[in-house]
């Protein structure tokens, strides 16, 4: 299955790199000295974004945003993840939240649009990543509302957030089809952002959240009850399609530092690029973030045509996260002392990338869920 870049789409991501250029890269020693901006950076950041006219790129335009789509979207955050800061933009709501009714769209979509409020995606815990059937968190139906007790952890953007995507059991005999979402704006009673979780990687602190008997009206319920496995899984395919596309960002910055490096430095009286080692390092690299973003732009482009993509999502996800994680090793091994340095973003980039091959499911269940698609075996088998 064929596909092209429409000319709109280069002139969209020549945009995006000459914000990064102009916006990010100045600002790049400090996010280097201090492992990520503040919250009110990022913000700040996201309204200079907005004067570039990179704002709400995937937002249907009927809504306000520019129809761009995934594959334009995908090229965009390719371009911008070339930063370390792992920067996203504003405007764009979770897709899951396009299921919002006629009052929540006026209470939590459109102000996602229009006024750069966040939202929050709250679905692993403790107990359970990927899998709906252990979500342990529980919504029971209490006084026109419902009544939600339990634990999220690994949260992302809360800091930023206005509410939060909860994702709760309603039928617990149902396993993984007796799960409804709600949305629940954070300072609601009951729900606690409990602490921050330090991890390895910069720019990304995320968080554990705590429902104790948190009571939420039923106009809060996003969706039927019992619904939110199928809003949920449709939401993991457009995510991973994007985490895949960071992906190409990370790796295309650290093998373009990597090429250039190689042909200045020095040793015993030749560059290293004229070694063999180097060369291999740098080829496999090369045909490993070729091969990646073929996959992604695929799965994107077969998303904007409307065509299922969930077992592309996997496939795409699966190895860009992989891919990447290989080349800013590779690239990190041919700076040597340097590259693990703090004076250069690879390190960083090293450290990132390794999130990626757990966040949106891990390698693993990725691997597993192909298998299975191409087995055409059950969730139960």
């Amino acid at each position: 299955m064929d596909f092209t870049i429409p000319d709109e789409y280069v002139a969209l991501v020549d945009s995006a790199r000459r914000f990064r250029e102009s916006e990010l890269m100045p600002l790049e020693p400090q996010f280097l000295r201090d492992g990520d901006f503040t919250p009110e950076l990022r913000t700040e950041l996201e309204h200079r974004a907005r004067r570039h006219g990179l704002w709400a790129l995937d937002v249907p335009e009927e809504l306000g945003g520019q129809g761009v789509g995934n594959l334009g979207a995908c090229l965009v955050a390719e371009e911008l993840f070339k930063h370390p800061a792992m920067f996203q933009l504003g405007g764009s709501p979770e897709p899951i939240l396009y299921e919002c009714d006629e009052k929540q769209r006026e209470k939590y979509l459109l102000p996602i649009i229009k006024e750069g409020k966040r939202s929050c995606y709250a679905f692993t815990e403790p107990g359970t990543g990927s899998d709906f059937a252990g979500i342990r968190t529980t919504a029971e139906p209490r006084d026109d509302g419902w009544v939600i007790n339990g634990s999220k952890i690994f949260i992302s953007e809360v800091e930023r957030a206005d509410f939060c995507i909860v994702f709760a059991s309603t039928s617990p005999a149902l396993g993984s089809r007796g799960m409804t979402c709600f949305l629940v704006d954070l300072g609601t009673p009951g729900f606690e952002v409990s602490r921050p979780i330090p991890t390895m990687g910069d720019a990304w602190e995320p968080y554990e959240l705590t429902f104790s008997n948190c009571w939420v009206p039923d106009e809060c319920r996003l969706g039927p009850v019992d619904g939110a496995w199928g809003l949920g899984a449709d939401q993991l395919s457009h995510g991973r399609t994007k985490i895949a596309a960071f992906q190409l960002g990370i790796a295309q910055r650290c093998l373009d530092m990597a090429v250039e490096w190689a042909g200045q430095r020095e040793t015993w009286g030749k560059p290293i690029a004229t070694r063999q080692a180097v060369q291999w390092m740098l080829a496999d690299s090369e045909v490993e973030l070729q091969a990646a973003r073929l996959l992604t732009y695929r799965a994107a482009w077969m998303a904007d045509e409307r065509l299922p993509i969930r077992n592309e999502a996997f496939i795409a996800k699966l190895y860009a996260s992989e891919m990447s994680q290989r080349v800013t090793d590779r690239c990190l091994q041919i700076f040597g002392g340097l590259g693990y340095s703090k004076e250069l973003p690879i390190q960083s980039f090293y450290r990132q990338a390794r999130v990626w091959r757990i966040g949106h499911g891990t390698s693993e269940i990725h691997r597993w869920m192909i298998a299975r698609n191409m087995l055409k075996l059950s969730s139960h088998d």
